[in-house]
């Protein structure tokens, strides 16, 4: 019964982004970004140097290397906030409209339903930031000049990027099975998201903080940052365990 619901609510999410645009957005908040960087650090120095009638192009060097640090930085203020929100009513929109009461009824599980749910928007969201990481490099590559980075560079940055997503995924699929709003889910993990970012330096917990990956992203390796990895990936599935629990506890009707 387990698979037979995983299977039913995969099909059903795939439907139901469809329906609900969310994939345009997910597009958006992740893609749309890795095209309009590079472009901007091209024109930048042009459009200022017409304000200012000099030119700037010496005062502005921008690199490959740099437009990705850019997507990077896009992805972590922007991308995050798009896919957060987007999810934040993964599972309690369906708790308060009762859309679980006649699945409950057919005999499916509260495993099947979240696994199928979070499985589902990992993969949407690793592809879609493999795929602007590439074209990000790609542009930034025939628009600008200077230092470039490896293809095995890009690929352990979005690497670094998915699992960052992922946790946020997990976090925000636990609030969504507590709180009544999606707004107030998302909210929640926007704060732990960002506030991991100002203890990132500490000495005692900087490891354990989601923005280390942001952080080796930038720096386009995974060494050194196993054990950031490791703890992240593990609390994403305690987030995950939590959820299915909840979702035991969870009145439908």
């Amino acid at each position: 019964m387990k698979m037979t619901t995983f299977k039913a609510y995969f099909k059903k999410e795939i439907m139901e982004s469809k329906r609900q645009y969310k994939y345009i957005i997910l597009v958006v908040g992740i893609i749309a970004f890795a095209i309009i960087n590079p472009f901007m650090l091209k024109l930048l120095p042009k459009i200022l140097g017409q304000e200012l009638k000099g030119d700037l192009s010496s005062l502005f060097i921008s690199t490959p290397k740099s437009a990705i640090n850019e997507y990077i930085k896009s992805l972590f203020q922007i991308g995050t906030l798009f896919i957060i929100f987007t999810l934040g009513g993964n599972l309690n929109e369906e708790i308060n409209e009762e859309k679980f009461v006649f699945p409950y009824s057919k005999g499916s599980v509260p495993v099947g339903i979240v696994l199928a749910k979070i499985i589902h928007y990992t993969i949407v969201v690793t592809l879609l930031t493999f795929i602007g990481f590439l074209t990000c490099a790609y542009y930034a590559s025939i628009l600008l000049k200077g230092e470039k980075i490896p293809l095995s560079g890009i690929v352990c940055s979005a690497l670094l990027m998915c699992i960052y997503y992922f946790f946020n995924i997990a976090l925000v699929t636990l609030f969504s099975s507590f709180v009544k709003k999606g707004v107030t889910a998302g909210f929640i993990t926007v704060m732990i998201t960002f506030m991991s970012a100002v203890f990132v330096n500490s000495s005692t917990i900087g490891k354990l903080m989601p923005y280390k990956l942001v952080v080796g992203a930038n720096l386009f390796t995974l060494k050194n940052y196993s054990y950031t990895i490791a703890f992240s990936i593990l609390c994403s599935i305690l987030f995950i365990i939590a959820t299915i629990f909840n979702m035991n506890k969870v009145e439908v009707i």
